[in-house]
């Protein structure tokens, strides 16, 4: 297992910002889904969905989207814990 900090995009009507997420995956692409459906208040196929990128949350409230996805150091992973 891999330890990956994902940046993601929140756009949330008007107002948007960025917040990152320590994740535990097999691949990049396991740690954005990972982040993405972590961050997400709903359900996908129920009230959220994959769409533009990312995910749309509750009927288009939220979206959230990638930024960024680096794969940590191994020697790095303890410390960034006991920070995020």
């Amino acid at each position: 297992m891999k330890t990956f900090i994902v940046k993601l995009n929140i756009q949330a009507g008007e107002y948007a910002k960025s917040t990152q997420k320590l994740i535990k995956a097999l691949s990049v692409e396991e740690a954005e889904r990972k982040a993405l459906l972590d961050e997400c208040h709903g359900t996908i196929g129920e009230n959220s969905e994959w769409a533009h990128g990312g995910v749309a949350d509750l009927g288009w409230e939220f979206h959230y989207s990638v930024s960024s996805c680096i794969e940590v150091s191994p020697e790095h992973v303890r410390t960034l814990e006991l920070y995020c």
